[in-house]
């Protein structure tokens, strides 16, 4: 079986690499790569991990319409040439990890799957950035923001094209496709479509900054959508999307610093997302205390997160971070000393924060139930620091 991906790519070398790396840890045969003229080493990270650069483009404007068009011709034009009676096509973006939320590689998947089907369906979740460094360049975006809401929105990236069958094409931003008349069976809400829109401040707000800048002759790569915007509201004043999404990307970073504290159950599997590493061992320049503990957290290393938690209050100054960062060290305690993790949760009730309040009995009743089960300690004993714990309560957090 042949898999290949392909994508449109422009100004994404901050990312490229992991992306490329993500599509041949899944199975993919070919990973192929349509550059519209980035300015920066997108083409040159993408090669290195192993892309193919099946064309370049030039353009004014931002063309959504001539990206797909590209796309579909690279397609097409490989689907020709081979001998192949199947071949299965991943239309990414460059910023999108798709993922089975089972212990399934996507070419695993597509083995088993049943000859009639074609097209394979996801949601995506798109993650949001609470703690540098937020991405780092050849690892796994998720290993950094693990955070993410299960959007409501759909794509059908994955297609299958048939020897001598029309050709199926894929339109907007394989949100769907066209059929050519024939019946094209899809599997619905398989994929995990993993989007990574916010990474690096630095290289996410200054590739939207190129987007809607104007350039010293009045015009803007955005003017093609823009003036399309305009003529569907009627109003020439109208912009398209992207204005607003840079100006609210500007605002978005550290704005779930503390949501993520108060997660316990993420909208997806984090111990199956595909990695070509091992993430147990990871040990990466400018990685943050935090994000390790967090890290560990979601692996269900209740241990190594325990302590690296606990580090994490002795070292914090943000007395409402600290109080989280209690309730989660209690929850790793709880599997060597209940009693002790209880007490410390009891005492969280008064917290006039309404968050750590509700988290903390929330956490309490879940280890009375002993609903926290996927875990197995290595049997070490850990002194609890009462200090750092007793500084707390005299913050204004506590009535």
């Amino acid at each position: 079986m042949i898999l290949n991906a392909v994508m449109c790519v422009w100004n994404e070398e901050d990312i490229i690499e992991s992306t490329v790396k993500h599509a041949y840890a899944q199975g993919y045969s070919n990973v192929f790569i349509i550059d519209n003229s980035s300015t920066d080493n997108t083409v040159t990270n993408a090669i290195n991990a192993g892309a193919k650069l099946a064309c370049s483009f030039k353009s004014q404007y931002f063309n959504e319409f001539e990206k797909i068009a590209h796309l579909n011709t690279v397609v097409r034009n490989y689907n020709k040439s081979s001998d192949e009676k199947y071949i299965w096509w991943l239309y990414i973006d460059a910023d999108e990890f798709p993922n089975i939320d089972c212990d399934l590689l996507i070419i695993d998947f597509l083995k088993r799957l049943d000859q009639s089907v074609r097209g394979v369906h996801g949601y995506m979740f798109d993650h949001v950035p609470t703690h540098p460094p937020y991405q780092v360049q050849g690892y796994h975006p998720v290993d950094f923001q693990p955070l993410c809401i299960k959007s409501t929105t759909s794509k059908i990236p994955l297609l299958r094209y048939d020897k001598n069958t029309p050709h199926l094409y894929s339109a907007g931003g394989a949100h769907t496709f066209d059929t050519c008349g024939e019946s094209i069976p899809v599997v619905k809400d398989i994929l995990d479509i993993h989007h990574f829109n916010y990474r690096r401040p630095e290289n996410s707000i200054g590739r939207l900054k190129k987007l809607v800048a104007k350039n010293t002759d009045g015009t803007s790569r955005l003017d093609f959508f823009d003036k399309r915007e305009q003529v569907k509201t009627k109003s020439a004043i109208s912009k398209s999307m992207y204005h607003v999404r840079y100006n609210y990307t500007k605002s978005v970073y550290n704005q779930n610093k503390y949501s993520i504290l108060i997660t316990d159950e993420l909208a997806y599997s984090y111990k199956n997302i595909t990695r070509w590493y091992d993430v147990n061992d990871l040990n990466i320049e400018g990685d943050t205390l935090i994000n390790q503990s967090i890290r560990n957290y979601f692996l269900k290393n209740y241990d190594i997160a325990m302590f690296k938690f606990n580090d994490l209050i002795e070292n914090t100054r943000d007395n409402k971070m600290k109080l989280m960062l209690f309730v989660k060290f209690a929850l790793c305690l709880s599997f060597t000393d209940k009693t002790q993790s209880l007490s410390i949760l009891q005492s969280l009730f008064k917290c006039a924060d309404v968050e750590i309040h509700d988290y903390a009995k929330k956490c309490y009743k879940m280890i009375c139930e002993d609903k926290l089960t996927e875990h197995e300690s290595n049997g070490d004993s850990f002194i609890f620091n009462i200090d750092s714990y007793s500084a707390c309560f005299e913050s204004k957090l506590f009535v």
